[in-house]
Formats: structure tokens, C-alpha cells, sequence
């Protein structure tokens, strides 16, 4: 069963008008769920208040906040399970049509042709799932190998998730979880469950199959949120010893 909280993440409370009715609509869609916004001093609190030793560690090392967010959106989640959702993107049905009760965890592939990878700013898991616990140990890993020192899409966003759920797969099905070698449209189709030693993750269609927005229309609002693709260019995503 996946907990009904609903999590975003912003620089702060203050919203622009339409990005609150947004929230809003979610919030009315979903009377049944529980709504957080954390703030970027929010996120900070929660990581080193609940994950203390490498992990909290590894997250204070992050020199970009984007990349900070997307850790601690697999912290939050795998602490309190629920949803996650970038702050431009928006839910435009009820999640009671989307997530069965049977349901752990669903897994969307993006719309992106360009390259292969499992969103991220969408998700929805249960507590404690191990694709989130993987995803951990291997963000905490590139984090200490410095890995990827000027690409926060691999050191920490859904290249590492993509890998994680591969990973996970494997080692339950010893075989390699290939969406790439679908065609567009049979993707979109997808709807597989995989159920395996108590672990299940739904397999579900491309972008939520319009249950999701990524990117909706008041984006423009939230011009900050794309600084971090510069921002990596020219500092490192990690902070540099003196």
C-alpha cells in the first residue's frame, strides 16, 4: 500500500498565485491525502534530523540545490512513503484512479526519445521500498567518488534512479529490466506489475500516461528551477574542500 502524502519542494513558501492554485487543485482532487512543501531549509532539517552518519553526509556535500532535492525526495519518500512532484508539474486526475491498493510502487518511463531514463519528478512509492533504498546507497556512492562532478542528471537525478531500479530488478529476476528495446508506442502501453520475495513496482506507460504534467503551463513562473543545468557548467556539484 502506498501512504497517501503528497510531497513538493521550492525555495521557499511564498508561491506565485497561479503555482498555489495549482497546488490547490491538487490538494481538492485529493481531499483523502496529506499536502507538505518543504522549503530549501526544510529539506536541510529533515535529512540531517533523520539520516544521520554517510547519508546526511553525503547530502551536505551537494554544492547545487536541485541536486539536494532530488535526494531528498528518495529520503522523504523512503521515510514516509507517498507521492513526490516537482513544484512546475502538476496531478490532473485523482490518484485513487492511478494507485491500486495492491499497489508498492509505480514506475513511469520519460517522454523524452532523446535518451532513456525513469522519471523522477513524479514518483510514487511506499516506505521503506528497496528501489529507494538503492537509489540511496548508489547517490551516497557517486557522491563519495565524486563521480560525476559537473552533471547533477547522473550524480543524483534519473540517471542514478534509472540505475537503481535495474539494479533492484536483477538481483530479483536475473535479467536486465530493457524498456529501450520497446517501440514509443508500446511503451506507452505498458502496465506490468512484477512481484517478487514480498517486493512488487508497477511498470506503468510513458509520463504517467497523462495522469502527470511535466512541466505545465505556468512553468514560466518558476524560471529559477532550470538554473541548475548552467549552474553545473560552471561549479561543481559538489562542495570543494578548502
Amino acid at each position: 500500500m502506498i501512504e497517501k502524502n503528497i510531497f513538493q519542494t521550492w525555495k521557499e513558501k511564498q508561491l506565485h498565485p497561479l503555482i498555489q492554485e495549482k497546488i490547490d487543485n491538487i490538494k481538492k482532487q485529493n481531499s483523502d491525502y496529506k499536502y507538505y512543501l518543504y522549503d530549501d531549509k526544510d529539506m536541510d532539517v529533515f535529512v540531517n534530523k533523520h539520516y544521520n552518519g554517510e547519508i546526511s553526509e553525503c547530502y551536505n556535500k551537494l554544492n547545487i540545490t536541485v541536486a539536494k532535492a532530488d535526494f531528498w525526495r528518495y529520503l522523504v519518500l523512503y521515510k514516509y512513503g507517498g507521492i513526490y512532484l516537482d513544484i512546475d508539474s502538476s496531478i490532473n486526475k485523482p490518484l485513487n484512479e492511478l494507485i491500486n491498493e495492491e499497489d508498492q510502487a509505480i514506475i513511469t518511463t520519460e517522454g523524452n526519445r532523446k535518451r532513456y531514463a525513469n522519471v523522477q519528478w513524479g514518483m510514487i512509492f511506499s516506505k521503506e521500498h528497496p528501489i529507494l533504498k538503492k537509489t540511496i546507497e548508489l547517490v551516497c556512492d557517486n557522491i563519495k567518488n565524486n563521480r560525476f562532478p559537473h552533471d547533477v542528471w547522473k550524480m543524483t537525478g534519473p540517471y542514478v534512479f534509472t540505475m537503481a531500479i535495474n539494479e533492484i530488478h536483477k538481483e530479483l529476476f536475473n535479467n536486465n529490466l530493457n524498456h529501450k528495446d520497446l517501440n514509443y508506442k508500446d511503451r506507452k502501453n505498458t502496465d506490468i506489475t512484477y512481484i517478487k520475495n514480498n517486493i512488487s513496482y508497477r511498470i506503468y506507460g510513458i509520463d504517467y500516461n497523462g495522469y502527470f504534467t511535466f512541466k505545465h503551463e505556468y512553468k514560466h513562473l518558476l524560471r529559477w528551477s532550470t538554473r541548475w543545468y548552467r549552474e553545473q557548467k560552471r561549479k561543481s556539484v559538489l562542495k570543494q574542500n578548502k
